[in-house]
């Protein structure tokens, strides 16, 4: 009886961590491009890496890591897809903070519900999807050497 405790024990256990793992959320994602009548579908950027910026008009962190995301949109331009999603519904909202900071990166918008199904609790929040969008990297918030970061990331997953 003591041969067959343990090993069952054990399994149960193993069981029960495995369930408390959180998923890797998936990129599963369709949003309207700012500007534009086109959607912007996750599913079409099959077989490049996907480097995701969520955001907000109101923040002001949102809008000092905008360099950055340009930066790495155009040190990747064919390589890699790089986006800026805002929560806002507001296109126009979006579309004066493209203007205002010279934003050359696609922005989406109406973008909350999918930050939310993605697990984003604040802003900026981006992250990094590889060749097959399996979730590689999160950046939570801004920081200064947040180009740096992006160009060393997005390397990684695009040679």
């Amino acid at each position: 009886m003591k041969k067959f405790f343990f090993p069952l024990v054990l399994a149960l256990f193993a069981a029960a961590c495995l369930q408390e793992l959180p998923q890797a959320p998936k990129l599963e994602i369709e949003l309207p491009v700012a500007g534009s009548e086109e959607i912007w579908k996750a599913s079409e950027q099959e077989g490049k890496p996907v480097l995701i910026s969520f955001m907000g008009t109101w923040c002001p962190w949102c809008k000092r890591s905008l360099p950055a995301l340009d930066a790495a949109a155009q040190a990747f331009e064919g390589k890699a897809v790089v986006v800026g999603a805002f929560a806002d519904a507001d296109e126009d909202a979006v579309l004066e903070v493209v203007k205002e900071h010279g934003m050359k990166t696609k922005a989406l918008y109406n973008a909350r519900q999918a930050a939310q199904n993605m697990g984003v609790s604040g802003f900026p929040h981006i992250m990094l999807f590889d060749k097959k969008h399996r979730l590689v990297k999160v950046w939570n918030g801004y920081g200064p050497d947040l180009e740096v970061q992006f160009q060393e990331e997005l390397s990684k997953v695009t040679d």
